[in-house]
């Protein structure tokens, strides 16, 4: 299900000359400089890079070289190895933000990349990249590069809407509003990921693509071409996908009477979903999208963003949040329906749509509101 009804990509390559050498830009509006390495061998084990200074991300082995910055920039959930003249000279287990050095660069892996780093990449351990000892870094800093090859069984999320569980009614302003948190969940076979890039800090044309990986570690990009970001200061500073999830309230006709106001969502792994971490199969024992790298957290000029929620995790809005309610001012007492469906502009990749709603019968009088009954989501 969720075949993308609109999704087009019928963008010719280019090809441009930059100052890091020869760069394409494919389908998928990506850019891959051609000095670029896509591969690691250590102790006479390979292992495919997904990328050079680009963020890290599920099961990821990147490198990052000065390029990036004086530091990498990650967070603690990984391992990282220091590299100076095809000799690993430091590593860092759970630490993060590793020092690059000058005259080198770091590799540094997540997940299975991070078990295959803690096993092979020990101090004074040779180093070498698509067959060649590296003595000097690569220069690219155009994110991002090549990833693996692309077989096997693609790893799809299943989003879901945890079935909503508690209304208040707020009298303020002269406004009643109901509100309610939300939880847009991910019980699928792989991460939600989407990453959007744009030409400069001033321009408001986002290409923004899914991430779909497969069990030979290899990822699928997948365009949606109608989702697009925006910037907020509505006490986040961070970026959101603009109308990822849909609040509405229906009558005893079934039709709809009010909308939610809520219009931005940064989704990113700061609710563990139904206790599944560390057991549910592919599910990470610790959040992997987190802040400040997803949503680019006080980044409004960023040209690069990425949003995701891990399989088994889940991105929570209380209701305290601002927008987090449907107004409801002048609305009878009586007898409607909540309904919260996530990606109902059919944007993303998934095991099934059958879930992607949740819904609760609810009684309003006064400032009560009594849930009836509630279905559909997980």
């Amino acid at each position: 299900m969720k075949n993308a009804k609109a999704r087009v990509a019928s963008v010719a390559a280019l090809v441009m000359m930059t100052a890091v050498g020869l760069v394409v830009l494919g389908m998928n509006g990506f850019t891959a400089s051609a000095a670029d390495p896509t591969s690691v061998t250590i102790s006479d084990q390979t292992r495919a890079l997904n990328g050079v200074n680009i963020y890290r991300s599920t099961n990821y082995l990147v490198m990052y070289t000065p390029a990036q910055g004086a530091t990498t920039g990650t967070n603690q959930y990984g391992y990282e190895a220091a590299v100076v003249d095809g000799v690993v000279t430091q590593v860092a287990n759970s630490v993060g933000n590793m020092a690059i050095p000058s005259n080198g660069y770091v590799l540094s892996g997540h997940g299975t990349s991070r078990t295959w780093l803690q096993t092979y990449a020990k101090v004074g351990a040779t180093v070498t990249t698509d067959g060649t000892t590296t003595s000097s870094p690569p220069t690219s800093s155009s994110p991002p590069t090549s990833s693996p090859p692309a077989g096997g069984t693609q790893l799809l999320p299943d989003i879901g809407i945890r079935t909503l569980r508690s209304f208040t009614i707020v009298n303020t302003g002269g406004r009643k509003l109901l509100k309610f948190p939300g939880v847009t969940s991910n019980v699928g076979k792989g991460p939600l990921e989407v990453v959007g890039h744009r030409s400069s800090s001033t321009s408001t044309d986002w290409v923004a693509t899914q991430h779909i990986y497969t069990t030979t570690g290899g990822k699928v990009d997948s365009p949606a071409p109608t989702l697009t970001f925006y910037y907020a200061g509505d006490g986040h500073n961070h970026w959101h996908v603009k109308d990822l999830d849909k609040y509405e309230l229906l009558n005893s006709s079934g039709s709809v009477i009010q909308v939610g106001e809520k219009h931005g969502f940064c989704f990113e792994d700061n609710t563990s979903y139904m206790n599944w971490p560390g057991s549910h199969a592919g599910s990470p024992a610790n959040p992997v999208y987190t802040p400040p790298d997803a949503c680019g957290v006080n980044q409004p000029n960023a040209t690069s963003v990425h949003h995701g929620v891990s399989v088994g995790w889940g991105d929570t809005y209380p209701a305290t949040l601002p927008d987090q309610y449907i107004d409801i001012t002048g609305v009878p007492n009586g007898s409607y329906r909540v309904q919260v469906t996530a990606d109902w502009a059919d944007w993303f990749k998934e095991v099934s749509g059958s879930n992607n709603a949740s819904w609760a019968d609810i009684t309003i009088s006064g400032t009560t509101v009594t849930i009836v009954r509630t279905g559909g989501g997980t």
